[in-house]
């Protein structure tokens, strides 16, 4: 299968980049890169931390989890406009909708929709910046807002999804690599919760002034595996990199308010485990119920499932 990915978004965006990881670790997939902005962060290479540490550091969450974490070669797309018209590529992903549509009056002229792929992967509240003839506008969004259009165009996959909403979209959810998942409960659990990191949560939740950065992802990570349960909760949306952080180190979620989360938003969550946990701590059963979680995660929250399931 030949896949154009397009995302003209030069910083990190979780839906688009864990599609992408996913994507890159099927077999018999050829991904071609939109432009070298596409996905360069993704990549384990020096060239790549560097520029990392150069434009962000410590921030845009430090690059844990998804950041350099593909060990193929990058590959940008040559000739694309040609090989849009002579239909060559199986599939063209838009791997971040609010930014430019990179090709869309060719996509249009010579593909259904059901071979071009949109991905919402929004908060519920964001500013769209749109550049009009020179001039930026700004466009205040929320989750009932839709790149108009786009939906007649191809398949839309839309993260954050209202109770309320109507539109003709498709869910999607964050996902987790299947390298990074722990094999079982991890051993030594010396603390009930995890020290809590990061900002806006209510204020009984007690938070640490421990900060883990770039470089640092082991020691974050055994942080949480040496804690029974880790708080988490909707932030600028439900959806959150943390929730599957948490999960996939063999600790369980504590979800505030999981119960209010719209059935269409963490489509694929495992809901119904974690509120039940939520209410009652599984003490005597505490290892049953994590390997029933990253069981779960295994079949379900990967970014391969992700990929699989995108491309239908």
């Amino acid at each position: 299968m030949n896949i154009l990915y397009i995302k003209e978004k030069d910083t990190p965006d979780y839906s688009s980049d864990a599609l992408f990881h996913g994507i890159k670790n099927l077999d018999g997939v050829n991904v071609e890169e939109g432009s070298d902005d596409t996905s360069w962060y993704m990549y384990n290479t020096e060239e790549s931390k560097n520029r990392w540490m150069e434009e962000w550091g410590n921030d845009k969450g430090a690059g844990f989890t998804l950041s350099h974490t593909i060990n193929t070669d990058s590959v940008i797309g040559k000739d694309v406009e040609e090989k849009i018209k002579d239909r060559y590529y199986d599939r063209i992903i838009y791997g971040c909708i609010w930014n430019n549509l990179k090709y869309l009056d060719e996509v249009k002229k010579y593909y259904d929709s059901k071979r071009v792929i949109f991905i919402d992967g929004s908060d519920e509240e964001f500013n769209w910046y749109e550049n009009i003839n020179g001039v930026q506008k700004v466009t205040q969004c929320r989750g009932f807002t839709l790149r108009e259009g786009l939906e007649n165009i191809g398949l839309y996959f839309k993260r954050e999804i209202p109770t309320t909403f109507f539109g003709d979209v498709i869910p999607i959810s964050f996902a987790f690599p299947e390298e990074l998942i722990v094999d079982g409960v991890p051993f030594d659990k010396k603390q009930d919760w995890c020290p809590l990191t990061g900002t806006n949560f209510p204020d009984w939740v007690e938070v640490s002034d421990k900060r883990y950065g770039f470089g640092e992802q082991d020691l974050y990570y055994e942080e949480i595996q040496k804690s029974k349960y880790g708080f988490t909760m909707r932030k600028a949306g439900w959806d959150c990199m943390r929730h599957y952080e948490i999960m996939g180190n063999g600790t369980i979620p504590h979800f505030h308010k999981l119960e209010d989360c719209p059935p269409k938003t963490l489509h694929n969550f495992p809901k119904e485990l974690i509120l039940k946990t939520n209410k009652k701590k599984p003490n005597d059963s505490y290892n049953d119920v994590v390997l029933e979680m990253l069981d779960y995660m295994r079949n379900n929250l990967t970014t391969k499932k992700l990929a699989e399931y995108v491309l239908g």
